[in-house]
């Protein structure tokens, strides 16, 4: 699944290439439909041949052998040490990071693109974003019903999750390279993803996951997300489109994965060889990036349950259930957060009713994960 990462941002759309020599290393990648964002020229959407990863295996697996074995040792041997050429580049399941917590190479991900995959998945987001304001004048047809409608509200949220999961994996990410030792242009085996990439990742992911105005789409829309009813469908519960609690499980799993065990724990033990982007930075810009924009005014509702997630989350770690799931350091990381929290919002003053409410919950869940147990 590493095969998507083939082209670059600006390669992707130019089709007299990738009809060459493919939009993706292999045919067996699970790449995100490549859809131009607003300005660009349309390439194409799928890849329609199959790519230098492919015709590498076929040659491998299916081209005559030789009569000798010795000879024929060496002309395997030969193909294989192909495999550090980039166009070659190649995850299967067993590495890919589409479970949080699981692997560890960020270019090993179902549903992104191109070599700059954080780039790319931003785009998507903001082209979903766009679409979200025009699809109600697009798809409603006169005598049917609004369930088409509703069903592309899903899709497009669906795509932005999507695309969030892809830029979530690059921070505590590690670049893993399977080159033997002494293999030409072998690299070194782990290389965590650069400061630089993180930051960016976690930027993206503040302004287009976590700020006040993430899930905004307009309401002229909202209220028409109905589905066409078919006897008793809507028997087991109501059928409301439940739109805070769609952004909230979006929100959700992304930090299922910021926050898994096994991330925490490697963005330190990846400081040991290069990473740079240390467990208090990322900690601190994961609680600016839920709490800061909205510390001086009023929450809004998509916020407040985004920030009582968060800080819950910040409790289970330091309480006795993860003594046996978080690292040392994490559970450390996470008692310095919460009595940032708790100074700050005790600080708070004013806000509407919903906010002073908020505030009061979350410093009670802060106050009762920090009071001792007898």
């Amino acid at each position: 699944m590493k095969a998507s990462q083939l082209n670059s941002p600006d390669q992707i759309n130019n089709r007299e290439l990738t009809a060459r020599i493919g939009l993706t290393g292999s045919v067996m990648d699970y790449p995100a439909i490549n859809l131009a964002t607003p300005g660009q020229t349309q390439g194409q959407y799928y890849t329609t041949k199959p790519g230098p990863y492919d015709k590498w295996a076929i040659e491998f697996g299916y081209s005559e052998s030789l009569e000798n074995p010795t000879a024929e040792r060496e002309r395997l041997a030969k193909i294989l040490a192909r495999s550090t050429e980039p166009a070659l580049a190649f995850g299967n399941d067993a590495d890919d990071m589409r479970s949080p917590g699981g692997a560890i190479d960020p270019r090993v991900m179902i549903g992104d693109m191109s070599s700059d995959a954080i780039a790319y998945a931003e785009g998507r987001i903001k082209l979903a974003q766009d679409v979200l304001g025009k699809i109600k004048d697009r798809i409603l047809t006169p005598g049917q019903s609004y369930h088409e409608l509703r069903n592309a509200y899903f899709i497009l949220t669906g795509e932005a999750a999507n695309a969030l999961a892809v830029i979530s994996r690059y921070i505590g990410g590690v670049y893993v390279d399977r080159a033997l030792v002494g293999q030409a242009n072998g690299g070194t085996p782990f290389t965590p993803v650069s400061y630089q990439d993180q930051k960016r990742a976690m930027l993206a992911l503040r302004s287009l996951a976590f700020a006040p105005r993430a899930f905004d789409a307009p309401e002229r829309l909202l209220g028409f997300l109905q589905m066409q009813r078919r006897g008793f469908n809507f028997f087991n519960q109501p059928e409301d489109p439940k739109l805070h609690a769609r952004a909230l499980s979006i929100q959700k799993s992304i930090l299922d994965h910021l926050l898994h065990p096994r991330v925490l724990a490697r963005i330190t033990d990846s400081r040991l060889y290069g990473n740079t982007y240390a467990l208090p930075e990322f900690m601190d810009d994961l609680t600016a990036a839920i709490f800061d924009e909205d510390a001086a005014g009023d929450v809004n509702t998509f916020r407040q349950n985004l920030q009582l997630e968060f800080v819950s989350r910040l409790a289970g770690m330091i309480g006795d259930a993860g003594k046996d799931r978080f690292d040392n350091l994490s559970r450390s990381m996470a008692l310095t957060e919460l009595k940032a929290i708790q100074k700050t919002l005790s600080a708070r003053s004013g806000g509407n009713a919903e906010t002073q409410a908020h505030t009061a919950h979350v410093l009670f869940v802060i106050e009762h994960a920090l009071k001792p147990k007898p």
